[in-house]
């Protein structure tokens, strides 16, 4: 081999190597973050994602889907079995839901595709070993709750009082994530606190955000129209 052809094949080496390093590290940064997560780098070996890690992961993977969520004591009737099973099975990847995202009549067909993946993820061995499915007396338990304490929608056409001040905005902005509530689902006390709680989901779900006056202004119909 002459010396041109030493230098070249050099470089080619050279630049092989260089090429396989940069893809060797690319890939290895895109490696550790999720051996992080799944327990591999310096945790316990044990090939499983941490809890937390696997709900913060499946809570940004529905960013905008799902809200915030709520605190336990915050769900109707705490104490009962119902909310104990809700705040047990419903929140270990994502964020407690409220019973009153649904009505009555989607909480079956919505709890049902949930109960299913849940026993799934229960069933393997690996990053979702955590996950614990209910029984089968904790599913109709849970089922009988989420109907029971479900959001009560308003009926097509009968929004009530609704030429009043706040009623189109009413309609505009709660229609944003689900169904329409029946105004005498809550007191005029709770509305108020109802209202600043979904001015928060709405702003994480990134839909249309209000203004104080345009909430001061549902918040005084839904007290009108209230229970």
């Amino acid at each position: 081999m002459n010396e041109n052809s030493s230098r070249r094949f050099t470089m080619i080496v050279l630049v092989l190597g260089g090429i396989g390093l940069f893809l060797a590290g690319a890939l290895l940064s895109r490696t550790m973050p999720m051996m992080g997560m799944m327990g591999l780098c310096g945790g316990t070996g044990q090939g499983m994602m941490d809890q937390r890690s696997m709900k913060d992961m499946m809570q940004g993977m529905m960013s905008g889907i799902l809200p915030p969520g709520i605190e336990p004591d915050n769900l109707p009737k705490p104490e009962s079995q119902g909310a104990r099973a809700l705040s047990t099975y419903c929140s270990q990847c994502h964020n407690l839901p409220s019973p009153r995202m649904h009505p009555a009549e989607d909480w079956p067909r919505v709890a049902s595709r949930m109960l299913i993946r849940e026993r799934m993820m229960a069933g393997m061995r690996g990053m979702m070993m955590q996950v614990k499915a209910p029984t089968s007396q904790e599913e109709e338990i849970l089922m009988q709750y989420l109907k029971t304490h479900a959001l009560q929608a308003l009926a097509s056409g009968t929004v009530p009082a609704p030429d009043t001040v706040g009623a189109a905005l009413f309609q505009q902005t709660c229609s944003q994530c689900h169904a329409l509530p029946d105004p005498k689902q809550h007191t005029a006390v709770e509305w108020s606190v109802v209202v600043n709680r979904m001015r928060q989901n709405i702003k994480s779900m990134g839909r249309r955000e209000i203004i104080d006056q345009e909430a001061k202004d549902i918040t005084a119909y839904l007290e009108l129209t209230s229970r």
